[in-house]
């Protein structure tokens, strides 16, 4: 058996009942499917498409491959920095969820981290949950490649009245 060319608004509700039957073959055209799509991506609708559609696979349907596929296909790449800062825009508000996949996209460029950091700190009376879970789950190496920077971001957390 095989899925046949779909459109993009059928794919949800195929993958969901993929999964929720345990139907194997069906599961595995719909990875197939979101291949082809990561593959043939040529536009930041396609992109936000398929990474909306690997979010909701995860957090949905507790299927990590999609994302996991997504991040290796566009993770840390100049374009894949520019895609997250639409989503980091409004990161005190972000489903915590939402964090690990974007800060896997972000990979080594921990500046836009960073700047999403300061921006959080500066707009809030407190430190947020999602500055919080981000500051506890960076690796502290990164500070090194601009000190200055994570330092005056530090000295702003400690001037805060919940620290």
């Amino acid at each position: 058996k095989k899925m046949v060319d779909i459109e993009d608004g059928l794919f949800r509700e195929i993958n969901k009942m993929a999964v929720a039957f345990k139907i194997g073959w069906l599961q595995l055209d719909c990875r197939r499917w979101i291949e082809r799509k990561l593959l043939t991506v040529k536009s930041v609708e396609d992109r936000e498409y398929v990474f909306n559609e690997s979010y909701y696979a995860l957090k949905r349907l507790g299927k990590n491959e999609y994302m996991d596929m997504f991040v290796k296909e566009f993770g840390g790449s100049a374009d894949s920095i520019m895609f997250i800062s639409d989503y980091l825009d409004d990161f005190d508000s972000l489903e915590t969820e939402m964090l690990y996949p974007l800060l896997q996209l972000a990979g080594r460029n921990y500046e836009v981290i960073l700047d999403t950091l300061t921006k959080s700190v500066a707009n809030n009376p407190g430190l947020g949950k999602n500055a919080m879970l981000v500051l506890q789950n960076i690796n502290m190496w990164c500070f090194q490649a601009d000190w200055e920077r994570w330092s005056s971001l530090f000295n702003k957390i400690t001037e805060l009245p919940e620290i």
